[in-house]
């Protein structure tokens, strides 16, 4: 009888093993949305975001892989992986390739400028007014930094690409953000071109929050929205219809919304309300 039990308890204990599920998370290097060392080490929006929806799911093991930003689509797109990544853009092309949730994971301000406050007060730009980056590059003559090889959405990249005769810096480097952001500092550039949240995490890593300031553009979609996206297989499938129900319940919750504010500048910060408020 005893070995009777033990056989029954042995094979229970294998069904549990091999019925034991895991969701392989990419992260990357990427602040502040993964923040891996500093003051602000695992306080990043997206990393957040996965530790929500693991407490969400206590019978699932959250794994976290560190790759190259550069390659988190390439591999959410081999078959052979099974993988997951946060708040991904979807396009036709990657959902060939990818299954992306259908709720939203993060929701957040659309591209910006970061600029002097003293520059912002000289041209009278009120802290919740939206401005046209083609005025300030055409009209006013700033010479706008931007980060080599990034999309800023169609609008905004033809119309750098368009636009004759502007005064543009282009920084090829991987952390060409945080070396614009310093030579916006030092007034070596006018305005600088990327999404609030990373000015404004630079600037306070950097110490520079009390010199610069944000504002958003009229040549931009009023929000940006970020999906799960996990790897075009049958465990994919089965990921992205487990997250998409649990995104549901995290969404209606103070701590998700929490995050989504987490790094945006004081000022901005009602404007997403009121346009997460809108967009319902």
């Amino acid at each position: 009888m005893l070995r009777i039990f033990l056989t029954f308890l042995l094979f229970f204990c294998l069904t549990s093993i091999g019925n034991a599920r895991t969701i392989n998370w990419l992260a990357h290097d990427f602040a502040p949305y993964y923040i891996l060392n500093g003051q602000y080490q695992h306080q990043g929006r997206d990393e957040s975001i996965i530790y929500l929806l693991e407490k969400q799911l206590p019978n699932i093991t959250f794994n976290r892989m560190l790759i190259p930003s550069g390659k988190v689509i390439q591999e959410l797109s081999n078959t052979s992986n099974n993988v997951c990544a946060l708040s991904l853009y979807k396009n036709d092309y990657r959902k060939e390739h990818i299954y992306f949730t259908n709720e939203s994971s993060t929701t957040g301000l659309s591209p910006s400028i970061a600029m002097h406050k003293r520059l912002a007060k000289a041209l009278n730009i009120a802290e919740s007014k939206e401005v046209s980056l083609l005025d300030l590059i055409q009209d006013k003559k700033l010479t706008l930094g931007i980060s080599m090889s990034r999309s800023y959405g169609q609008e905004i990249d033809t119309l750098i690409n368009s636009t004759p005769n502007i005064d543009l810096v282009i920084r090829p480097t991987r952390d060409s953000l945080a070396s614009l952001t310093y030579m916006l500092n030092l007034k070596r550039i006018d305005i600088l071109l990327g999404y609030p949240s990373e000015h404004y995490y630079l600037a306070k890593s950097m110490h520079f929050e009390e010199n610069l300031t944000q504002r958003p553009l009229t040549e931009s979609p009023a929000l940006s929205y970020g999906f799960i996206g996990c790897t075009k297989n049958e465990q994919g499938a089965e990921n992205i219809a487990t997250l998409n129900k649990q995104l549901k319940v995290i969404k209606k919750t103070q701590a998700y919304n929490d995050l989504l504010m987490r790094w945006l500048p004081e000022h901005l910060r009602p404007l997403l309300q009121s346009r997460i408020n809108s967009a319902k």
